[in-house]
């Protein structure tokens, strides 16, 4: 309902406007229904709300545009944009509307109020530090003491939008600042290069957003420059495509423009169309709302057709002189009312705000009285809570200084634990110095003994080429043991880093079995492997590791022409690997301690024990999540087992 209100003000408005400048009924009647209709779409779809910012551009947008083709529909644009911005409170809104205002009342010839609109507009683009609006605005002030005859003033203020628009990153601004340098400095000899480029400048960027009014502007100072070069033809074709288009597009200001320049080259030409021109020109005028700007040419027709006796065009030109007459007038009177009527309504808002910040000065002075009174009453509080808290915190001291000494007591009972712990790290250096010390004796005496008897060659050919294997054997054997420890020590490192991988079993026991051929075959031993085709979660190098060392175990304790059998088998999310031999077994006291540091290879029945190989395979078991286990067959030998966990269906993609 508020929407119809508004809607039927606006039409009655325009009524009033078109009666009074003697618009034609049915075309303004035309003009205010599509008006109306485009109005109340947009608003009422929700495209853009009608007291929003984004509304208040979008009417500044328009306003702009009507500017060259209707002057009083750019100026209906951009007073209800002052009104809505005002409201909002919208300095930029306002600021691109006086802008607006400034230069309708400049086409209508109201100096004063061009002048002070700029100032107004000037002021607020400089307090939002809005450089492409003070750029454009010293532009708009610079083509205003250009038409007003005051050069000087106009070359000083392009300069001044010129130094401006260099640093602009809106090129199309840039644009319209190089168009206006190149209007007020065109008739400067000295300044003619200039002059051309900002012309050859401004125009690709006027055609990459086609800015149609802005290349009308364009061609007419084209055409100005070639009328100053006196290229006389040249200039009138071009102006002559200009009047054209531009009336074709409705764009009455560039056509108007264009027929005064069109009518002062027949004029200097003394040609009789030049009153054909002149007419144009004042029917452009007057369909664009641009009368204003026409009186001496209307006076002129006026004269000529009085002088050519015809009275029905003299009369109606004579019309044309009143409409100029009344307009100015009513846009004298009715601009500086408007303007005086919206100082007053600021001047208003003004005083309400002043009211407002005395009320609010009344109100802050009674709040001030009451914080003073609120600040006493809290500090009497603060010192009651003080000494409270004075006393909690004694009471938290005494039982922090009792908390303190358990916490105390519990350091050192901690510091002991560590202690114990340091010296059983110390005895099992101790032991592993023992354990490293047996282990590699017996291999390098071996060695130096062949050594010796290779020496003094006490041994038959045979018996040497015997000797040598059993050094070769015996070497690569104590290899195998510093492998064996360096690997576990390695392990038991800080830095060490557990990197597990699908292993599978079958494919790695026959890589340690034709390792260990030599063995195999110096005591005819019968391997038999039934390990499946499971996958195992593990690190390859340790697993590999565990079997080379359990293998070896077997083949060394089993009898000639034994059997030794590897077999697998899996129990839902692991795997169990065992391998069996037929020699003496392990002996029942030394079983239960077999993988620890102590009670290691004592009394193993005259053979050699695993050493440090099954302690080492033991520890990487564990790391690698699984179990190692040592037993003896009830039909005799030994058997060891290890199980890991079989590897997920994600973990071997």
């Amino acid at each position: 309902m508020k929407q119809g209100h508004v809607l039927l003000l606006f039409a009655g408005r325009l009524k009033k406007k078109a009666h009074f400048f003697g618009y034609n009924s049915t075309v303004w009647k035309i003009s205010v229904a599509v008006y109306l209709l485009c109005y109340a779409g947009t608003v009422q779809a929700g495209v853009i709300p009608a007291d929003s910012m984004r509304y208040v551009d979008q009417l500044n947008r328009q306003a702009i545009l009507f500017q060259q083709k209707e002057l009083d529909s750019a100026f209906h644009y951009a007073t209800q944009a002052r009104e809505i911005a005002t409201r909002l409170d919208y300095t930029k809104g306002k600021a691109d509307a006086w802008h607006v205002l400034g230069n309708y009342y400049g086409l209508n010839t109201n100096n004063y109020l061009c002048i002070r609109y700029y100032i107004d507009a000037l002021q607020a683009y400089k307090k939002l530090n809005d450089s492409s609006g003070i750029g454009q605005l010293y532009a708009r002030i610079s083509a205003y003491y250009q038409q007003s005859g005051q050069h000087p003033s106009a070359v000083h203020y392009v300069n001044k939008a010129m130094d401006i628009g260099r640093r602009l990153r809106n090129d199309s601004m840039y644009a319209i600042i190089l168009s206006q340098y190149a209007d007020v400095n065109m008739e400067d000899a000295s300044k003619q290069d200039s002059v051309q480029w900002a012309l050859a400048t401004a125009r690709p960027v006027f055609n990459r957003y086609h800015d149609k009014p802005a290349l009308f502007q364009l061609e007419l100072l084209n055409t100005r420059r070639l009328l100053l070069e006196k290229d006389t033809a040249a200039a009138r074709e071009k102006l002559h495509t200009l009047l054209t288009t531009a009336s074709a597009d409705g764009y009455h200001y560039p056509a108007m423009n264009a027929a005064r320049l069109m009518a002062a080259t027949s004029a200097g030409m003394h040609q009789a169309d030049s009153i054909q021109y002149l007419a144009q020109m004042i029917a452009s005028s007057v369909k664009g709302g641009y009368r204003s700007l026409m009186l001496p040419y209307a006076i002129q027709l006026y004269d000529w057709y009085t002088k050519q006796g015809k009275p029905d065009t003299a009369a109606y030109y004579s019309g044309v002189l009143l409409d100029i007459l009344q307009k100015r007038t009513a846009v004298k009177s009715d601009g500086e009312m408007d303007y005086i009527s919206f100082y007053t309504q600021q001047h208003d808002i003004h005083s309400l705000k002043l009211k407002r910040a005395i009320q609010e000065k009344i109100l802050s002075k009674q709040q001030l009285e009451g914080r003073i009174r609120l600040f006493l009453v809290g500090f009497l509080s603060i010192l009651l809570v003080l000494a409270t808290l004075t006393g909690i915190y004694f009471f938290r001291a005494f039982r922090k200084t009792k908390k303190n000494a358990i916490l105390l007591a519990s350091k050192n009972r901690e510091i002991n634990e560590k202690n114990i712990l340091l010296r059983e790290h110390d005895d099992f250096k101790n032991k592993l110095v023992s354990v490293v010390a047996h282990d590699f004796r017996s291999p390098l005496s071996n060695i130096i003994n062949i050594a010796v008897f290779l020496k003094e060659e006490v041994l038959m050919p045979e018996e040497a080429n015997e000797w040598m294997m059993e050094v070769e054997r015996t070497a690569g054997y104590t290899l195998q043991i510093f492998d064996n420890i360096q690997a576990w020590i390695s392990s038991q490192s800080s830095g060490f880093v557990y990197t597990p991988e699908p292993c599978t079993p079958a494919d790695m026991i026959p890589e340690v079995l034709q390792y260990l051929e030599k063995m195999i075959s110096s005591k005819q031993l019968q391997i038999v492997v039934d390990t499946g085709s499971s996958t195992v979660w593990a690190n390859r190098e340790m697993l590999q590791f565990v079997h080379r060392n359990l293998i070896h175990n077997a083949i060394k304790f089993s009898p000639e022409k034994g059997v030794i059998h590897i077999t697998a088998h899996t129990d839902h999310d692991s795997m169990t690997l065992s391998i069996a031999d037929n020699g003496p077994g392990i002996q029942e006291d030394i079983l239960p301690h077999l993988f620890e540091y102590s009670n290691k290879k004592e009394n193993s029945g005259g053979h050699e024990g695993a050493g440090l190989a099954l302690i080492i395979c033991r520890d990487f078991i564990d790391k690698m999540n699984g179990q190692l286990k040592a037993g003896n067959l009830p039909e005799g030998g030994a058997i060891f087992s290890y199980s890991l966990p079989l590897a997920k269906p994600n973990q071997l993609q």
